[in-house]
């Protein structure tokens, strides 16, 4: 897995409408549904939040991302899509965007051994 780089935006900073690269952990996950797309056809999503240390926001994954990706995932998200949904930002890779796993975040053990 790659390693983890700052992050370009975060969460706090995403507005609708504009490109945001970005890195989170998926802190939750709905079941994968179909949805009919335009043209008749169906297409597989699946909605989540995706949260940093600054906050957290609706993440919509389509397509092969939606088995993808699981809860606890830490991923970076470059040149994903902000979008308003219903009053509130939501994002997906919409056209550019690309997703990548990240490692888990490694903390120090700062516990004492008082032997």
């Amino acid at each position: 897995m790659p390693e983890s780089r700052p992050p370009a935006t975060f969460v706090t900073d995403l507005r609708p409408n504009r490109l945001a690269t970005l890195e989170g952990t998926v802190v939750s996950l709905e079941p994968i549904r179909e949805v009919a797309i335009p043209g008749g056809a169906q297409k597989r999503v699946r909605t989540g939040r995706l949260k940093d240390a600054t906050g957290e926001i609706a993440l919509t994954l389509w397509g092969e991302e939606v088995e993808w990706v699981r809860e606890g995932d830490r991923v970076r998200i470059q040149e994903g899509w902000v979008k308003d949904y219903k009053g509130r930002p939501q994002l997906s890779l919409g056209r550019l965007g690309k997703l990548t796993k990240l490692a888990p975040l490694a903390y120090p053990d700062t516990r004492k051994d008082d032997r």
